[in-house]
């Protein structure tokens, strides 16, 4: 009985807690929110999007699908030259990186991909087979479908930790790594984390996700939340509405919270290439301090902290990460240290 009281308390406080901040926030979200979903339905979570309909919206001249470990995965290729492949985190899509795309997409061979669980890519055949190591054995199955033997690769959040996973795995074949708030070390979960995966409201979420809640989310995650577009607005929410998002979103938030209570040692000492962490002073998702962690492990590391930036830096200040992402690609760490010095 103690326990169940215990539990109940803690969903209340947690609720109270969401709706005091969806009272802060903003009814720049919560508008942005309703313009973003095509009806009251889809606004509620009650409903889907047509998977042709999210296509047409978010596929473009570049834009091809290759089947991987029972995900179709969406991806564009636009470029010529050395290989750079974006990985986008939680929730997102590669549409996260369309100033870095459109800049070295110049000079190099740019692969930007929906990563395994989101976007258009969605899951797997098998809900049950969605985890964070056969999307790491999908993305591993992606690189050699397209007969990538050497690429550089620039991943966010969750993103950013299957490209470390995988520059550990395959130390020969990373030219260079740029991890922009990366997820994978132990760490306390943000509150909404809390809250998602309580079991009544986890169980709910594979059903009902309300746009407002995705917006409030996004705006959460910035450092600023007025640098949020409408257009990215209307993407995240788009993204949620796919077929089969919402209990995908579920899993995933379960397999955040486990990881960050995982404390066997990591595997990141294994990487030997460059690598430029990129941190958002203003994260509340993964705080910066856990950037010593990494370049700790990490032998050749360099650190830029963009101070007004939250979680999602490349989305937030895209002209700025670009420039810097662009000149450690050039010319390595040795360009950081010289404009250091």
């Amino acid at each position: 009985m103690f326990t169940a009281n215990y539990k109940n308390s803690r969903l209340l406080s947690l609720l109270a807690l969401l709706l005091f901040v969806v009272t802060l926030s903003g009814c720049s979200a919560i508008g942005a929110s309703m313009k973003a979903a095509p009806t009251l339905s889809h606004w509620g979570g009650l409903i889907s999007m047509d998977m042709e309909d999210l296509e047409s919206r978010y596929t473009n001249e570049y834009s091809k699908f290759v089947k991987v470990n029972g995900y179709n995965i969406h991806y564009q290729d636009r470029g010529q030259g050395e290989v750079v492949i974006l990985m986008h985190g939680i929730f997102s899509s590669l549409q996260t990186w369309d100033t870095w795309i459109d800049e070295l997409s110049k000079n190099h061979r740019v692969i930007a991909l929906d990563m395994p669980g989101f976007g258009l890519t969605g899951g797997p055949t098998e809900l049950d087979d969605f985890n964070e190591e056969h999307a790491l054995d999908a993305f591993e199955k992606f690189v050699n479908k397209l007969d990538l033997n050497s690429v550089s690769l620039a991943g966010n959040s969750l993103g950013g930790y299957i490209a470390a996973r995988y520059a550990a795995r395959n130390p020969g074949r990373v030219n260079k790594l740029i991890l922009l708030d990366p997820f994978g070390y132990p760490q306390d979960t943000p509150w909404i984390l809390s809250i998602g995966t309580l079991p009544p409201v986890a169980f709910i979420g594979n059903y009902i996700q309300p746009a407002w809640m995705v917006a409030l989310n996004v705006a959460w995650v910035y450092g600023d939340s007025d640098r949020v577009a409408q257009e990215d607005y209307i993407r995240y929410v788009h993204m949620n509405l796919r077929p089969g998002a919402k209990p995908l979103y579920v899993k995933t938030l379960k397999m955040i919270e486990a990881r960050a209570e995982n404390f066997e040692p990591a595997p990141f000492n294994r990487i030997t290439a460059e690598t430029l962490l990129m941190w958002g002073e203003e994260d509340a998702w993964v705080p910066l301090e856990l950037a010593d962690k990494w370049m700790a492990d990490i032998p050749k590391t360099e650190l830029i902290v963009y101070p007004t930036a939250g979680h999602i830096p490349m989305e937030e200040l895209p002209e700025e990460t670009v420039k810097d992402a662009a000149l450690f690609l050039r010319r390595g760490l040795g360009a950081f240290a010289q404009r250091d010095g």
